[in-house]
């Protein structure tokens, strides 16, 4: 088992990138009751991109986020990028970085690469995930000789480097997408909680049933009991939601720390297409307001709403006392995520 620290192997990264996030939220809660905030970032498919990229990251770590994120493609097709950006952004920018790996399309061995490789780049925090399914595949499938979960990948990490790394997990306020199905195949009429996390998925209804969601709770304390050490949630909107999810956490015995993950609103198109593929509960009256405002001459109304609905969010979020910080994915953009902090007064003076 792994012992060796990250001082032993890379004495040349910014001290304040060598915590493990669970150890470092811990020490930010006994020290203040503000939320800290953090960012992901996705490897761009263009040179081009990845330059705009290393100038969002660098607009943003001034904030002084927490840690950034940066995700992993589908079989390790953006491994490389990933471990760059992962490095330099530790290196270049003093930020604590937080690197997704998955079990998509990977053996073990390509799993076990993506972890050496960041032990060795002084990366000592690990977003453990399944993955989503290859672009143009429907359902997940294990990969021959790879991981079935992210269960498994937890396991693996724990078993093969020790305390090494920080393990993040994932938590579905809403249930996973893989469990959310149509409500008419439940035989019967939603409880009051399905109705509360229903999805409008194409005009139909579907809904993660009560049942599906306990097993949901499940496999998370199981990710939490192998190792998982903080679980950040996929996108939400529905406070109420979050608050049930969480609720449901405590009394199944999980005790990790629960980040929300905030996805700011950048354009009618994108928002549809993300939340329709998460299958994202919208609450109502929401919906409602966002179809008022899809046509080109209404971006910046779009915009302007966006902005104050995702604050107001982050502001219920941090009243509530539930969460220790907020996540946001940002989308390798920083416009939408720096005007929401404008709003909440998060600012810090450039």
């Amino acid at each position: 088992m792994a012992t060796e620290t990250v001082t032993d192997c890379r004495k040349d990264l910014p001290e304040v990138t060598k915590g493990k996030i669970n150890d470092m939220i811990t020490e930010w809660t006994s020290k203040t009751s503000e939320p800290f905030i953090s960012f992901e970032y996705f490897p761009p498919k263009t040179p081009e991109g990845v330059e705009k990229l290393h100038k969002t990251i660098e607009q943003m770590a001034k904030q002084q986020p927490l840690f950034m994120d940066f995700t992993w493609g589908a079989g390790g097709a953006t491994s490389e990028l990933t471990l760059e950006l992962s490095t330099e952004c530790q290196k270049r920018h003093g930020v604590m970085v937080n690197m997704h790996l998955t079990c998509t399309n990977q053996e073990k061995e390509k799993c076990d690469a993506g972890l050496s490789g960041a032990k060795a780049a002084g990366i000592r925090n690990i977003v453990a995930l399944r993955g989503d399914p290859p672009k143009g595949q429907e359902k997940w499938e294990v990969t021959e000789g790879g991981f079935a979960c992210a269960l498994d990948l937890v396991k693996y990490t724990k078993a093969n480097y020790g305390d090494f790394f920080s393990l993040q997990v994932s938590g579905y306020p809403e249930g996973h997408p893989d469990r959310i199905n149509k409500a008419s195949d439940l035989g019967r009429d939603m409880s009051a909680t399905e109705k509360m996390r229903a999805v409008d998925v194409d005009g139909e209804i579907h809904v993660c049933s009560d049942d599906d969601f306990e097993k949901e709770l499940a496999y998370l304390k199981e990710k939490c009991d192998a190792g998982g050490d903080v679980i950040i949630t996929q996108l939400f909107y529905s406070m109420e939601v979050f608050e049930y999810f969480v609720s449901k956490c405590r009394a199944a015995g999980i005790t990790q720390p629960i980040l929300p993950g905030i996805m700011p609103l950048n354009a009618y198109g994108g928002f549809k297409r993300m939340t329709g593929f998460c299958k994202t509960h919208i609450p109502p009256a929401m919906a409602e307001k966002i179809e008022t405002l899809k046509g080109d001459d209404q971006k910046q109304e779009f915009i302007d709403f966006g902005i104050e609905y995702v604050a107001t969010l982050c502001e219920k979020l941090v009243s509530s006392k539930l969460v220790p910080g907020l996540h946001f994915y940002a989308l390798n953009q920083s416009e939408r995520t720096y005007q929401i902090l404008r709003r909440l007064k998060y600012l810090k003076p450039e």
